[in-house]
This record gives structure tokens, sequence and C-alpha cells, in this order.
């Protein structure tokens, strides 16, 4: 092609001291060559990977969907991959997602961690500011944090369903040591406080979070002799929207009515939501704010060289449908 290996380069790096003409003829011949560049080695040439990396857990939830698809979409105007792992809910997973990613030396990680113990955080220590957490902040983690008050969302479940006169409820949740859900119950155990009353350890169920789990801690409550459950109560409230279908779908397969038999309250506001029979009560995630927090994070630390590290706090708030029924009428 009679071009030194240093023009090509240029060429396809974009450089602007490479002629139009030459461009072309570079691009032309690679595309004939199937050439594919190799952006590890360009990464270890540039410090940069132009990759960012999201660990989440339960990636199937929209709301997740949602601000990882937002994330991928804003970077990739400005030449970053974004890669996402799926903890599901277990720390040796997400220590293999960690261990994993960090080897392709991308140059942020997005994370929400499974427990309340910062040693898998710890593995990113050298990454400073180059990481955002989700969730709940950690003391001596000096990464930026995205912190949503799911206590708050948990206090306004209990809240609404005590208010309307339901004092025997049910809590579905994922296990206590996956952070947020302690945050959850411990703002619905405050609202009980706040009543004069107590939530009993047995009225709550721990489960990872999916329509068949909901549906299923129901239906193992159901005495078939008795044509009753063995624990009485009128509400249940759930650590995410799905759970809460799961609910209905057990209802449904006993022939009960939401809300006239069993009160539903879920977390999320998964769009499908106020589409539900009858539509979803449910605490607002709010996943436009979080997505945007992350995208400021982003742009101000990748595009424009900042190096402050950033603590948003957000709040959710009760989104009021069909699914409660009022008691004290």
């Amino acid at each position: 092609m009679g071009i030194s290996f240093s023009t090509v380069s240029k060429a396809l790096n974009n450089s602007p001291v490479v002629k139009e003409e030459t461009r072309q003829l570079v691009l032309q011949k690679a595309k004939e060559l199937d050439y594919a560049p190799n952006m590890l080695a360009r990464g270890l040439r540039s410090k940069s990977s132009k990759t960012i990396a999201a660990i989440f857990n339960d990636i199937e939830n929209p709301v997740l969907t949602y601000i990882y698809r937002k994330i991928s979409i804003d970077m990739a105007k400005y030449g970053y991959t974004t890669l996402i792992c799926d903890a599901q809910f277990d720390p040796d997973i997400e220590r293999s997602n960690i261990l994993s990613v960090v080897a392709r030396m991308p140059d942020f990680v997005i994370i929400e961690p499974t427990t309340s113990d910062p040693a898998n955080l710890k593995l990113l220590a050298n990454m400073a500011n180059r990481v955002i957490v989700l969730g709940k902040r950690y003391p001596g983690i000096n990464h930026n944090f995205i912190q949503i008050d799911y206590e708050l969302g948990g206090y306004l479940a209990a809240k609404e369903l005590l208010a309307k006169g339901h004092r025997d409820c049910l809590v579905i949740a994922e296990p206590i040591a996956f952070p947020i859900s302690g945050q959850f119950i411990h703002g619905i155990h405050r609202a009980y406080q706040d009543h004069g009353l107590e939530l009993e350890p047995e009225r709550i169920i721990y489960t990872h979070a999916s329509i068949e789990n909901g549906s299923k801690a129901i239906m193992q409550l159901w005495d078939y002799n008795e044509k009753r459950f063995k624990i009485n109560f009128t509400g249940v409230m759930t650590f995410n929207d799905a759970v809460a279908y799961g609910v209905y779908k057990a209802a449904s397969h006993l022939a009960l009515r939401i809300p006239q038999d069993i009160s539903v309250i879920g977390f999320d506001d998964n769009p499908l939501s106020a589409f539900s029979l009858p539509p979803l009560t449910t605490i607002y995630l709010p996943r436009e704010k979080i997505a945007g927090s992350i995208i400021e994070i982003l742009h101000n630390v990748l595009l424009h060289n900042d190096q402050e590290i950033y603590n948003f706090f957000l709040e959710p708030y009760l989104v009021s449908r069909d699914s409660v029924n009022d008691l004290n009428n």
C-alpha cells in the first residue's frame, strides 16, 4: 500500500494529521483484511481501556436495566463500552466478578455490593475515585457513593399499611446480609414503633427477589386442610415489585382478592406496576436520578479529569394505587 506503519496507526485512530484520502485508503484495506483493533493493547498505551464495568444484583430488574441502558447509551457517545456482571446476591460471585473486571483494566467500576462486609470493595481500593458504590456508604471506603434511602422506603410502606388499619402484616425481603434489605426492614420496624406496635420476627420472610419466590413465600403459609393461612395477615410489604407480582400470583391461585383479602405494597415502581390488576401501590425508586448521578460522576471524572469524590443521597417516595384496602372504612 506504500504507507508507513506510523501513518496507518494514525489513520486507524482518526488522527487529524492524516489526509482524508489516506485515511479512507487505510480503512478500506483494514476492512478487506477483517482487521479488528486490539483494545487491550491500545489501553496499555493510552492508559485507558475505554471500558466501564457495572456489577449489579438481579440484572433482570427493570430499574437496573433502565440505569444500565442510560449509562451505556450516554457513554457510548464518548467511545466507552459498558460491561455488566450479575453478582446474584452472592459475595463469592461478586468477588469473581471484581477480579475478572479488574483484569480487563476498566476506566470505571459501578457496583451494588452484596454484603455489608467491605472485603470485596477493598479489591477496588487502588481505583480510588473511579468506583461508584450504589446503595449505602461504607465507612473507611474512599469511593464515590450514591446512597438510596431504603430505610425511608420501608418506613413509608409500613406507614401506609398501618394508617389504613393493617396491623398484621408480612414482609418479604432479601436476606438481611444484603445491605439495603437491612435498611428496608429497619425502616419498617421504625414505622411500627411509631405506632406503638412491634413486628414479630416470624412475619419477615427472607428470599431472593423473584415472582416465583414471592408466590412460594405465600403458598408455604397456606394450610390446605384448614383452608386458611397459618399466620393471620391482611397486608404484605415486598422488597421489590417482582415479589409483589408473586403475591398476586399466589392470591389468584388461592382464589383470594387483592386488595379485599390481601393488601400489597411493592418497591421499585416497575413500569408494569401501573398496569397490574389491580394497579400496584409501591415505593418509587428514583431510577432517573440514580442514572443521572452516575452519568454526572462519569463525565466529571472521565471526561474532565476531576479528582473529587462524589456522594449523592436520594430518597424514594410512595406511589399510591389500588392494591391497599382501607380497613378503617
